[in-house]
This record gives structure tokens, sequence and C-alpha cells, in this order.
């Protein structure tokens, strides 16, 4: 599902934000990705949707090497992925419907399966009753379900989310994490990085350890 040959990710002068790192996370796999500030955590999962490219090395995603990807592939390739961020990156100008809708938008799919498809999402977050409701109308952890909502709108092979519970008291960080666990329960790879030990120990599932760039523990 996702393999990673002996990666390195070099920032210019810096120090690697990762340092040959060799790991493979399977299909229908819950996986933490842990470490402390700088381990590289983000930086791995933007090799992972190609929004980075390595500095050497390889990566395999969902039966494609990345290396190879042309810019008119790499749209249809991110199709198959979700990603949610700490921030949300809700659009504030739109409902949350179309908050949800915009990437079917641009991808012209049709008005009725747009409209199916999001309200799906929402209804599966629990906020099908907010479809026109504005972000800023929403608390931080209901903008983070739109956020969840939208990342599933395509069904996605993976989910990948970064940091998702950073913004978020303890008890909404435990809806959101249930939340994952129910999207790994019906068949989508779960990665999840966090630096938040007591989300870890409270969830279980596979813990990928990284420290300054390289792999200290892959969980397996």
């Amino acid at each position: 599902m996702i393999r990673l040959y002996h990666v390195t990710k070099t920032y210019r002068k810096e120090a690697a934000a990762l340092q040959d790192v060799t790991l493979q996370i399977h299909p229908r796999q819950f996986c933490f990705v842990t470490g402390p500030s700088g381990a590289g955590k983000s930086t791995l999962l933007k090799l992972i949707i190609r929004e980075e490219h390595p500095t050497s090395g390889q990566l395999l995603v969902n039966g494609r090497n990345l290396d190879t990807l042309t810019s008119h592939q790499l749209p249809y390739f991110r199709r198959r992925l979700g990603v949610v961020f700490q921030d949300f990156r809700l659009i504030p100008e739109r409902t949350v419907y179309e908050n949800v809708a915009l990437l079917m938008t641009l991808q012209g799919v049709p008005v009725k399966e747009r409209k199916r498809r999001a309200f799906e999402s929402l209804r599966w977050v629990g906020l099908q009753n907010r479809l026109e409701a504005f972000p800023e109308e929403l608390s931080g952890g209901e903008q983070q379900r739109v956020a969840i909502a939208r990342a599933l709108v395509n069904r996605p092979v993976i989910l990948l989310a970064d940091e998702p519970t950073g913004n978020l008291d303890p008890d909404l960080a435990h809806e959101i994490m249930k939340l994952f666990q129910e999207v790994n329960a019906s068949g989508t790879t779960v990665v999840v990085a966090t630096h938040d030990k007591g989300l870890i120990a409270t969830f279980g599932g596979r813990v990928i350890l990284l420290d300054r760039g390289r792999l200290v523990d892959d969980g397996e």
C-alpha cells in the first residue's frame, strides 16, 4: 500500500528531514506516526501525497511509483487519497456543503452525484444538518469533522492526517479519533501523524517512531 525504500529528504543545507527511511504500511492498517517536533512526521506525509519529492530513495503508494507520475497523472493519483490537516483549511466564504463538494466540482462530477456523496460524507461525521452553515458558525470540532468529510468524499483508499487533533480539547480529540477508527474499519488505510502520546495509548494501533529524521521503530 505504502512503501518507502531508503528515502532521504533534505531541504537545502539543513539537516535531513528524513534519513534513509525504509518502511512499509499495509492495506487496511491503522498507523500512528510519532516523534518529537522536527522528527520528520509532516515531511513523511508530504512525500506520500507527492507534495514533496525525496532527495533520494523510492516511494510506492497504492501501486504507483511516485517518481514516474507526470503532472497530468498527479491529480488522478491524489483522488484515491484523503488528507486532513491540523488547521482545517476550510474556505470561510463557502458553506459546509461547498467546502466538501469543491474537489468534486473541479473534477466535473455531476451535481446530483456531488450532492449525494457530500451528504453521505457529512452524515458519516454527524453534520448532515449543517449543509448551509459557514465555517465561522461551527465549533473547532465541527470544522475538523467537515475537513474529514471533505477528505472522505472521494472514498479514498488511504487517509492521511497531520496532527488532526492539535487544535482540539481532549474530548473532541477522542471524537475525531473514533471517527478515524470507523473509517479504518470500513477498509481504508489510516495514517495519523501526532505527538500526543495519550491518544496513542488510548487508541492503539501500529506506532511508527521517528527521531531527527530517522526511523527508530517501525512498529512491526
